[in-house]
Parts: structure tokens; sequence; C-alpha cells
């Protein structure tokens, strides 16, 4: 968890330390290390799978001084990654003029690194918009294509032990994703292929006990997350939950290789327990909780994102553990696999 935050903030400082709108000549169509597509095609280069849905104007109160590209991402590996590890780099968007806009202006930067720092589980999915902005823009300028850039040159040097383990490769030359936004995808085209499959998990309903034989728990109620303050905006939800040690032993879940928990929106957002400080040190209070032999714990997990859709209502909550890890060890607590619990947040028992 603490590589997931300094992950985090070296993204963020990395990011918005480029202020600069780099405006230059360039082609419109796909290089040798890219793929091309249309609006509404999935492309996927062995870790990711990318969907451009929709170009609109980004505007500053009445004015408009940009565009805003929303995209649609899905993890094709089998093990949690974020962007960032496949070294993703600036986005670019090309113009009716052949002009370039890059992604790392202030407001473009900043929602680069939504994407860029995002935990994704296996087969997860996140829709974040992607902004582009220019002084003085000529609205009549229209955009022509947009491409998401990997450097996969640097991805190759990390074959060996990244920081959650071993770097997913790309499985093609051809990484990059070139999205012309003239054009738009139908039938097979607009169908995602390849990659991971969802995680194997136990499958329960809002208050059914799950047990993997080390922890036991239940998801209790879901609420609207407002930081504690009932005048606030919402700002996310907050998932409570029941916990009980199992094993004969004190234990805390974090010493038994719990991992993140995720929620998941009936959009099909996947957003993490890490993917804030906040929520990050809020699942702490779990992580770093010493459960008496038989022992109970209750607490809420909180999940934040930017921007918040309320009415896009939280579906369902995947909590994991590293069941391999935890079972090389004869002397410690064996988790019965699948160990990941799944809990449909619609139904309740």
């Amino acid at each position: 968890m603490a590589c997931s935050l300094r992950r985090l903030a070296t993204i963020v400082i990395s990011i918005l330390a480029i202020v600069a709108i780099v405006v230059v000549r360039s082609r419109v169509f796909a290089d040798a290390k890219s793929q091309e597509g249309c609006i509404n095609q999935w492309l996927f280069n062995g870790a990711w799978r990318v969907q451009v849905t929709k170009v609109d104007p980004y505007l500053n109160g009445n004015q408009q001084v940009g565009w805003q590209v929303t995209e649609v991402w899905r993890n094709g590996t089998t093990q949690e990654i974020d962007p960032s590890e496949s070294e993703l780099q600036d986005q670019k968007l090309t113009l009716d003029n052949g002009s370039m806009l890059a992604s790392a202006s202030t407001a473009g930067g900043a929602s680069l690194s939504t994407i860029a720092s995002h935990d994704f589980a296996p087969a997860a999915q996140f829709t974040f918009t992607q902004v582009f902005t220019a002084p003085n823009l000529d609205a009549s300028n229209k955009p022509k294509a947009v491409d998401v850039i990997f450097n996969g040159e640097k991805l190759a040097m990390y074959k060996a032990t990244g920081a959650r383990g071993i770097h997913p490769q790309f499985t093609t030359p051809r990484y990059n994703f070139h999205f012309k936004l003239d054009c738009v995808a139908s039938g097979a085209a607009a169908q995602s292929q390849g990659g991971a499959t969802q995680i194997a998990a136990l499958q329960g309903c809002m208050n059914q006990w799950l047990a993997n034989g080390v922890w036991k728990m239940r998801a209790t109620a879901i609420a609207p997350d407002n930081n504690n303050d009932p005048t606030s905006p919402q700002i996310g939800w907050m998932v409570s939950e029941d916990w009980v040690n199992m094993t004969g032993r004190a234990l805390a879940p974090g010493d038994s290789f719990d991992t993140d928990q995720y929620l998941v929106t009936a959009s099909g957002n996947n957003t993490p327990s890490s993917n804030s400080v906040g929520t990050s040190l809020n699942k702490q209070q779990l992580d770093f909780h010493t459960f008496a032999p038989g022992g109970s714990f209750t607490y809420q997990q909180r999940f934040r994102w930017s921007p918040l859709d309320a009415s896009d209502k939280p579906v369902r909550l995947l909590v994991t553990f590293d069941a391999a890890q935890e079972n090389k060890n004869p002397n410690r607590p064996h988790y019965k696999t699948p160990a990941n619990f799944r809990i449909d947040l619609t139904c309740s028992k």
C-alpha cells in the first residue's frame, strides 16, 4: 500500500510539472507502433483494452477552452496493475489542420493522472475523460484523432520484478492506440476481445457471511461518503463491513496478505480502495487491526474517485487476498481457494 501511495505522488508531481501546451505538426494515421481504430472500437495490446466513446467541447464557464475525450479502459492481465506500470505516456489529440495538442496542460495532466494511477483488478474497467486545452482555441478546428501512447522500450526493461511482481509485457509491437474520430465502429469491432477474465471469487449478497478459512466477512450497508459532513457534496461511497478471525491465533489482515477491495458500479466502473490517500489510510484501519483468535471488527471502507456520478450506483464489492503468498508458508494459516469475496450489493440475505 505504501508503494501505491508513493507511486501516486510521483505520477501527480511528474505530470503536473509539465504545464506547456505542445502544438506541432503531425501525421493523422497510425505509425508502426500503433494499432488503428475508430470510435467505439476496442484495441488491445496484451495489457490494456481501450475504447474511445465520444469527444466533446471542454468548457471554462461558457467559453470553450479545449476538447475532452471519453475513454474506457480494461485490465487485460491476470494481476492488479495500473497504467503507469505499463509506462503510460502523454496522450496526443490531432486536429483537422494537422496541429497536435498534448494532454500535458494543467487540466490535461491532472486528468491523465486519474487513469495513470488507477489500480485495476484483473478484467476491471474504468471510464475517464482526458482533457486537452489550448490558449486561444479555435473551436472550428475539430479533433481528428487521439493517440494513447506507452513507452514499450522502457517497459521491456522491467521484465524482472516490479512494485507488485513481474511487469506485464505487451504482446504486440503495435502497443500504442491511434483512434480516428471521424469513424464509428459497430458489430464485432465494438466488442471487447482478448485479455483476462474476472478474478475467481466466492459469491454472496449483502448481509451474507463469506469465509475462506482465515477470514469471515460480510457487507452490511452502503452509504454516500461526504467526508463525515452531511452538508458537503458526495465524494464517494462507504461500505460497512464485519470481519471475523477464523483462526486460533492473533492475526491482522495485513499480515495475511489481504489486498485491495474494489467497488463496481452499474456502468462497470471499478474503483479500488487504494485509489486515493484518504481511502488507502482508511483501509489501514482493517489491515493493521490485530484480531484475537475468533475476534471480530466492524469498520467502513471508503471508495472515492473523480468525477463522481452519484447516479451510477454501486452493484458489487470485490475483496481480494493473495492466497498463493500466504499459503506458501507451512507455519501460517492457509486460505481455501478461491479466497476472494465477490458481494452483490443489489441482493440481501
